[in-house]
């Protein structure tokens, strides 16, 4: 193992150490800890099992060397998702999935006792609580030399990263539009349900499945391909992106696809792309964070014996249906 660094939940009064996959991935470690210190927003997977993960405010294409599957995770595992939006994850119990995932390192054996009680406190919040925990990473025992800025940003990037920067503690209003249906003319019949799934759904393919990939062909292939690319995939989204309400989005979507065409070399598309995943994995964390997952308290196994999280609490059994229990909301 390598470097350490401390991940620490104010909220949750948790702190815990943890150290580098130096020797299997330096090159990955490295962009890591060139980041630090961050604070972001902390989330779980709804689909993954037992860990917690949160979007960095960095992205990363450092090659990589050692990854390891979800479901084989260790208590205290780091991983590092660069193709899902850049996120840090930290296993705290049984994963679900056998995608395989780069590894970042390891919480120290003394604290990932603190992990399970911690994950519980993640889950409920991200479920249905909705409040903000802040994950906040540090150095430990070392300082970071930060390495010599290699380019100068363009205004255009300049605008992305800061608008990236300024959401890193606030949600865009955009987005806290769309959530509480105020885009007039988005949603069949006046409901908005269905407009803020559709928003949810779209941002997350955009930025993690279309924009990042792209991000990953700079240097296999000329910046005319990237730009021919960009204007075939990037039309449905930002154009319904932008009826769903995200303008901002929609006219950087727009100056980005100008940029494209006007660049001549691999370190210009580079750049280019690497400000608007900062900016738009964002908009993925914000959307991600106040999309209503509770809703999937109605769609639950019954064999798994699943507790009902703070406001959820099952009825009493009706003869109707047979004694099934239904769910009614408390509070």
């Amino acid at each position: 193992m390598g470097r350490k660094v401390r991940l620490s939940w104010a909220e949750a009064d948790v702190s815990v150490v943890a150290e580098l996959a130096d020797e299997q991935n330096p090159e990955l470690c490295e962009e890591f800890w060139q980041s630090l210190p961050f604070t972001v927003s902390q989330e779980h997977p709804v689909v993954s099992g037992e860990s917690i993960y949160a979007w960095t405010p960095l992205v990363s294409t450092a090659p990589v060397r050692y990854k390891i599957k979800i479901v084989d995770c260790p208590i205290g595992a780091l991983r590092y998702s660069q193709s899902t939006g850049n996120k840090l994850s930290v296993q705290y119990g049984k994963g679900l999935e056998t995608t395989v995932q780069p590894y970042l390192g390891q919480v120290v054996a003394e604290d990932c006792d603190k992990l399970p009680e911690l994950g519980r406190i993640v889950w409920e919040n991200l479920f249905w609580k909705k409040g903000i925990i802040h994950l906040h990473i540090e150095p430990v025992d070392s300082e970071v030399v930060k390495a010599p800025a290699d380019h100068v940003p363009t205004e255009l990037e300049q605008e992305l990263i800061i608008r990236a920067m300024s959401m890193l503690e606030n949600e865009p209003e955009e987005l806290k539009e769309i959530r509480r249906g105020e885009v007039q003319d988005t949603g069949t019949y006046g409901q908005y349900f269905t407009a803020w799934d559709f928003a949810n759904g779209m941002i997350r393919d955009y930025v993690m499945y279309t924009i990042y990939p792209m991000l990953r062909l700079v240097g296999t292939v000329d910046p005319g391909t990237i730009s021919t690319i960009y204007d075939e995939y990037d039309p449905p989204y930002s154009s319904y992106l932008g009826y769903s309400g995200l303008h901002e989005f929609e006219s950087f979507a727009t100056r980005v696809g100008d940029a494209l065409r006007s660049a001549t070399s691999d370190e210009e598309v580079r750049h280019l792309l690497e400000a608007y995943l900062k900016y738009g994995n964002r908009l993925c964390a914000w959307s991600y964070h106040y999309f209503p997952h509770y809703l999937g308290i109605f769609y639950r196994r019954e064999d798994l014996k699943a507790e009902f999280p703070g406001r959820w609490a099952p009825a009493a059994p009706r003869e109707l249906d047979g004694g099934t229990p239904s769910l009614i909301p408390q509070g």
